[in-house]
C-alpha cells in the first residue's frame, strides 16, 4: 500500500515528540466544571471519522492490516488485509452495545496494526450510510480483484454489503487539481442533504463532489500554507448551512492548521480558523459550536464564543455531536487496532470512542 496514512507521512514525526502527553483519562477546562467522559465502545481497530444519525453513532475502522507484507519506506513495512469495517454504536437501554454492519474491507497498516489506513471516513444521513476507501497503486503490490477495487471509491453501505458508489481517487488522476503531486487519499466524507456527497482527498489537496448518480469531479483545491500542504482530513456542514474542513497542516510543536469555510454550492473558500495542531475530525453543535480533534496534541478543543476550551483525548480522531442533547462523541486512541500499538516501547490501549458530558 502506498503509505499507511497520509497523516502518517505528514506528522509521524510529531509522534515521538507527543506519545507521552495523551492521557488514558479526559478532563479539561469548562465554565460550568469539568466535563466527564465515558468510554462507550472498545476493541476497535483504528477508528477514525464518526457520523451521528438516528441514535447511532457510526465509526470507520480503518482496520488492522493483515498477513501480506509489502514495502520498505521511511514507515516500514505496510501488511495488508481485508480488516476495515463499518461498526454501528447505540444504547439498548441498559448498555452502550456496537457491531460491525460491513466487514472485511481493504486495509493496510504497520505489522502490529497499528496506523492503519482503510475505510477511514464515514457518513451517514436518514437512514443511508456511505464510506470512503483510501487508494493504493497496483504497483505497491495489493490486490488489485475484488474487494481490492474498492480503494479509492465511494461505498454506499447496505444490508451487511459495501457496494461501490463512484470513483474518487480516478479524478485526482484525471485533472490532479493540485498539481504539487499525482497521489490520492480518500479519507473522509460528507453526506449532504441534497444527495451530493463531499470527499475530502487527504493527499490530493482537494475536495471532490460527488452527485446523486455517482459522477465525482473537482470540488475546491486547498493552497499550500506556512510551509506544508493543506491535507483535509475531516468535514462537517455547519448550522449556518457551510461546509467546513479540517487539514493536517503543520506539526505539533507548530499549530498552523486550519479549519476551512467553504461554500457547499460552489467549492469557493470563504474563509478559515487557524492555530491548531495537526487536526483528526471537526464537528459543530446546534448553537454553531465548533469542536476541533488535535491528533497529536491528544486535545478535543471547543470553539464559542472566540474562546477556546479543552478536553484531553488520547489521539482524537473523528467527532461527532448529538443534535438533541450535545453529546460530543470522539474516536480515541485512533492510530491503534483492539490490541494497542507500540510507542515510546509501552503499549498503548485498542482503538476506542468516547462520549464527552458536560462540554
Amino acid at each position: 500500500m502506498k503509505t499507511r496514512t497520509s497523516l502518517v507521512v505528514a506528522t509521524g514525526v510529531a509522534l515521538a515528540a507527543t506519545a507521552g502527553i495523551a492521557p488514558a483519562t479526559a478532563s479539561g477546562g469548562h465554565s460550568g466544571g469539568k466535563p466527564v467522559v465515558r468510554v462507550i465502545a472498545t476493541g476497535l481497530d483504528n477508528p477514525r471519522q464518526l457520523s451521528y444519525d438516528d441514535g447511532h453513532v457510526y465509526v470507520a475502522e480503518a482496520g488492522r492490516g493483515g498477513k501480506k507484507c509489502i514495502g520498505e519506506g521511511p514507515e516500514g513495512e505496510t501488511c495488508v488485509g481485508l480488516s476495515s469495517a463499518v461498526t454501528k454504536i447505540y444504547w439498548d437501554g441498559s448498555a452502550w452495545q456496537h457491531h460491525r454492519v460491513v466487514r472485511c474491507l481493504p486495509s493496510g497498516a504497520a505489522p502490529d496494526g497499528g496506523f492503519a489506513t482503510g475505510v477511514d471516513g464515514v457518513s451517514a444521513l436518514h437512514g443511508e450510510l456511505w464510506g470512503i476507501e483510501t487508494f493504493a497503486p497496483p504497483e505497491a503490490g495489493v490486490p488489485t480483484t475484488p474487494p481490492w477495487n474498492k480503494l479509492g471509491k465511494l461505498l454506499r453501505v447496505d444490508q451487511g454489503k459495501a457496494r461501490i458508489a463512484a470513483d474518487v481517487s480516478a479524478v485526482e488522476f484525471k485533472y490532479n487539481p493540485h498539481k504539487a503531486s499525482l497521489e490520492s487519499n480518500p479519507y473522509a466524507v460528507l453526506a449532504l442533504p441534497d444527495g451530493r456527497k463531499i470527499v475530502a482527498d487527504a493527499a490530493g489537496n482537494d475536495l471532490v463532489v460527488v452527485s446523486p448518480q455517482g459522477k465525482a469531479k473537482p470540488f475546491t483545491v486547498f493552497p499550500d500554507h506556512d510551509k506544508h500542504e493543506a491535507v483535509p482530513t475531516s468535514l462537517a456542514l455547519g448550522p449556518d448551512g457551510n461546509l467546513y474542513v479540517g487539514e493536517l497542516n503543520g506539526l505539533t510543536e507548530k499549530p498552523t492548521a486550519r479549519v476551512w469555510k467553504v461554500d457547499p454550492w460552489t467549492g469557493k473558500i470563504l474563509g478559515w480558523k487557524s492555530g491548531f495542531g495537526p487536526i483528526g475530525g471537526i464537528a459543530f453543535n446546534s448553537s454553531g459550536d465548533l469542536y476541533v480533534s488535535q491528533l497529536f496534541q491528544g486535545v478535543v478543543t471547543k470553539v464559542a464564543h472566540g474562546k477556546r476550551t479543552n478536553v484531553k483525548v488520547p489521539f482524537p480522531a473523528g467527532l461527532a455531536v448529538d443534535p438533541y442533547d450535545g453529546k460530543v462523541y470522539v474516536s480515541a486512541w485512533s492510530v491503534a487496532d483492539r490490541d494497542g500499538t507500540v510507542m515510546e516501547g509501552k503499549r498503548t490501549p485498542g482503538g476506542q470512542v468516547w462520549k464527552i458530558l458536560g462540554f
